[in-house]
C-alpha cells in the first residue's frame, strides 16, 4: 500500500509515529506529551483518508483521558487510594501507546479508536 503524502509533503504514517514517539517521550519530559497532542490536532484533518486517522482520534483520547485520571489519582493519593490509580494509568497508557505505535509501524488503523482499550 502507496500511502500519499501530506500537503505538506510528509508521509502519514510519519507524522503518526512522530505523535507516539512524543507520548512515550512524555514520561521523561511532559513537554512532549503536549507536542504530541497538539500534533494530533492539528494533523487529524490531513490525515482524514488515511488509516491513521484513527490513531489521531485514539492520542486524543489518551492524552484526555489520562490528564483527568491523573489530576483525580493525584488529588486521592493523600488518602493513598490515588496511588493505586496512578499505578494503574501509567500502565493503561503504556499499553495505548505501545499498541498505537506498533498498528503505525505496520500502517494498520487503530480498530475502536473511541473504546478504552
Amino acid at each position: 500500500m502507496t500511502l500519499q503524502p501530506t500537503n505538506q509533503g510528509t508521509d502519514p504514517k510519519t507524522w503518526t509515529i512522530i505523535v507516539w514517539a512524543l507520548y512515550l517521550a512524555g514520561y521523561l519530559t511532559a513537554i512532549t506529551l503536549i507536542v504530541g497532542v497538539i500534533i494530533a490536532y492539528v494533523k487529524r484533518k490531513d490525515l482524514e483518508a488515511t488509516p491513521f486517522d484513527s490513531h489521531m482520534t485514539y492520542a486524543i483520547r489518551t492524552f484526555w483521558i489520562g490528564l483527568i485520571v491523573g489530576i483525580v489519582g493525584a488529588l486521592l493519593s493523600f488518602l493513598l487510594i490515588g496511588i493505586p490509580i496512578l499505578i494503574a494509568l501509567v500502565v493503561w497508557q503504556l499499553y495505548r501507546i505501545i499498541r498505537g505505535l506498533i498498528l503505525a509501524i505496520d500502517g494498520r488503523p487503530i480498530p475502536n479508536p473511541d473504546g478504552w482499550l
